[in-house]
């Protein structure tokens, strides 16, 4: 089977490490895999050739009204069996794709929380489209809650997997006198990154627990200096670390103690809970969007409301004094990513998807 992915985005985040992710283990399948990036997307590139043959295409500014030539050259000359769409701003080009080469089919994957829209240039892209892959049961309610009725049958639950090969269960009670507590993740507003410095501050200031709070992800400098002014006003300087960009992940997980997930926005799924549930660190997460999903509350991890530090603080107590019921919660944790959220159960879904598609 070949594969063609069109990737659009020029920087590296959650949808490309997911291409990355599909690309090693549909190559370890033996099955060949494609890429179409723009000659301007150096960062993506240089991650993405490792697990795919990557062909150039102008997917940016003027020359992107030509990019269909260069695409259909490759389906032609590698004769492509499906072609993946990971971005909403490339489902046009896919969608004239599909009308010039009918026999190609098309998947459109769906990694947001957002509705279908129904105006006539939508309902044309939802129409063109063999399949849709969606990313958590929270995105295929939504999407096929505002899907045209008789498209309801294209969207498939797929969910993310993590690449279980990267990550090490550790097995036991780990905190110590110091609680290492984790977050990974963009530093945005939205994140709830706030929410967490405050929930430390609730931790060292009412239940005197000495703690580490280590945060990594980009930051937003405005946003960046608001957290670093709630640091230092509030006596956490001791206790807190940033790590702008950590790249070996399973190390990260490997020294904290417990990972929070404290987002206010609305999560289309949840990478780094899984990596953290399935490395046995237990998690608290807040129950904005798929999490709830994911995490079973008061089983494989905690559910916290939005924006509450004192509740969120009492549950990072709670684990951190109860080593029993931290042991039993990292173990369940490990167990639910093994068994729905790993890689290979997820490529597996896909290829049964590709399999019916390519049998129509």
């Amino acid at each position: 089977m070949n594969i063609l992915h069109i990737v659009y985005a020029k920087v590296w985040g959650g949808g490309e490490q997911y291409v990355y992710n599909f690309c090693r283990e549909e190559k370890r399948l033996g099955h060949k895999n494609l890429v179409i990036l723009d000659p301007a997307q150096k960062e993506v590139l240089g991650r993405l050739q490792d697990v795919a043959d990557i062909k150039y295409a102008p997917l940016r500014g003027a020359g992107r009204l030509w990019a269909w030539q260069k695409i259909l050259q490759v389906i032609d000359e590698e004769k492509v069996d499906i072609l993946n769409c990971h971005s909403g701003t490339m489902s046009a080009l896919c969608a004239w794709i599909k009308t010039l080469r009918p026999n190609v089919k098309f998947v459109q994957y769906r990694h947001n929380v957002t509705p279908n829209k129904k105006d006539l240039y939508h309902r044309w892209l939802q129409n063109k489209a063999d399949a849709f892959v969606c990313v958590s049961k929270l995105v295929y309610d939504l999407q096929t809650a505002t899907a045209l009725p008789k498209n309801i049958q294209k969207f498939h639950l797929v969910y993310n997997g993590i690449d279980a090969t990267r990550f090490v269960y550790r097995q036991g009670y780990l905190p110590g006198k110091c609680l290492k507590i984790g977050y990974a993740g963009r530093m945005v507003e939205n994140k709830g990154v706030l929410v967490l410095l405050e929930a430390a501050k609730i931790l060292k200031e009412k239940y005197h627990q000495p703690l580490e709070l280590i945060l990594a992800g980009d930051a937003e400098p405005a946003f960046l200096k608001k957290c670093k002014d709630f640091v230092q006003n509030n006596g956490l300087a001791e206790e807190w670390k940033y790590l702008l960009f950590v790249v070996d992940m399973p190390s990260f997980y490997k020294e904290l103690d417990i990972f929070v997930l404290p987002s206010i926005a609305r999560e289309s799924f949840g990478f780094v809970l899984c990596e953290a549930m399935y490395s046995g660190v237990p998690v608290v997460s807040t129950d904005s969007g798929a999490q709830g999903k994911i995490v079973q509350d008061g089983k494989s991890g905690f559910l916290v409301p939005v924006q509450n530090a004192e509740i969120l603080a009492e549950k990072l107590l709670y684990l951190a004094r109860h080593p029993q019921e931290y042991a039993d919660m990292a173990r369940q944790a490990h167990e639910r990513v093994q068994s729905h959220f790993t890689l290979s159960v997820m490529i597996e879904k896909i290829n049964r998807l590709f399999a019916y598609l390519l049998s129509q």
